[in-house]
C-alpha cells in the first residue's frame, strides 16, 4: 500500500535540497550578493526509468561512483541528480553530484552551512523534525549522517536520512527513505542500496 502524499513529498524534498545547496554556495563564495533567478531550462520530456543492469550495480561516470540495487530496481538520471526506484517506480534512494564553485571555504565550513541549511529548510518545507547529525565517512571521504522524522498522514511517519560529503569539489549527497512497511514493501531495501554508494 501506498500513502497518497509519498511521491509529492519525495519530489519537494528534492527542491529542498537543491535550494539548500545552492544557498549554501551563495553564502559561502566571497564577495557574492544575491543571484539573479536562473531561466528556465527547456526539458524535452520527463526523465524515463531504465532498469538496472543485470548485475544490479549502476556506476555514474560522470560524477565516479557506483551503487549496487535489488533485482527489478530502475534508475533515472536528470541532470546531476540520480534517483532508484523500486519494481512498482517508487523512489527510494536519491544520489545529487553538485560541482562546487571556487570558494575560501573548506570543506568542513561548507558541510557545517549546509547541515545548518538542511535543518532549517526541512522543518519549514515539510515539517521534518531534525533527529542527529554525527560525524561519519563516505566511503573513506569525512562526510556527515543528518536523520529526520517527517509527517505521513495522521500519526504516521517516515525517516529520511541524508549523508553527504565534498570529493573532488562535487558535494555529494546520498539520500534513502525509511517508511513503515504498511506503506512501502520494497523500502526495506533502501538502506543497503543507500549504503552501498562507493567511489570508483
Amino acid at each position: 500500500m501506498y500513502g497518497v502524499n509519498m511521491k509529492p513529498q519525495s519530489l519537494l524534498i528534492v527542491g529542498v535540497l537543491a535550494v539548500a545547496a545552492i544557498a549554501i554556495l551563495v553564502l559561502l563564495l566571497p564577495g557574492t550578493s544575491a543571484p539573479a533567478a536562473p531561466e528556465p531550462v527547456p526539458v524535452p520530456g520527463k526523465p524515463t526509468p531504465v532498469p538496472v543492469p543485470e548485475n544490479g550495480t549502476y556506476v555514474n561516470t560522470t560524477y565516479g561512483y557506483a551503487l549496487t540495487c535489488p533485482e527489478g530496481w530502475f534508475y533515472t538520471e536528470s541532470g546531476e541528480s540520480v534517483w532508484f526506484s523500486s519494481p512498482v517506480k517508487h523512489e527510494e534512494v536519491r544520489v545529487n553530484a553538485i560541482p562546487l564553485a571556487n570558494t575560501n571555504a573548506t570543506d568542513e565550513e561548507i558541510l557545517e552551512t549546509l547541515n545548518k541549511t538542511y535543518a532549517k529548510d526541512l522543518r519549514a518545507d515539510i515539517g521534518a523534525e531534525w533527529v542527529s547529525t554525527e560525524r561519519i565517512s563516505l566511503d573513506g571521504v569525512p562526510a556527515y549522517r543528518s536523520t529526520y522524522s517527517v509527517p505521513i498522514v495522521e500519526d504516521d511517519r517516515y525517516t529520511f536520512i541524508i549523508r553527504y560529503a565534498i570529493k573532488d569539489d562535487i558535494l555529494f549527497s546520498v539520500m534513502h527513505t525509511v517508511f513503515p512497511p504498511e506503506y512501502d514493501i520494497y523500502n526495506v531495501d533502501a538502506a543497503p542500496t543507500a549504503e552501498s554508494f562507493r567511489f570508483i
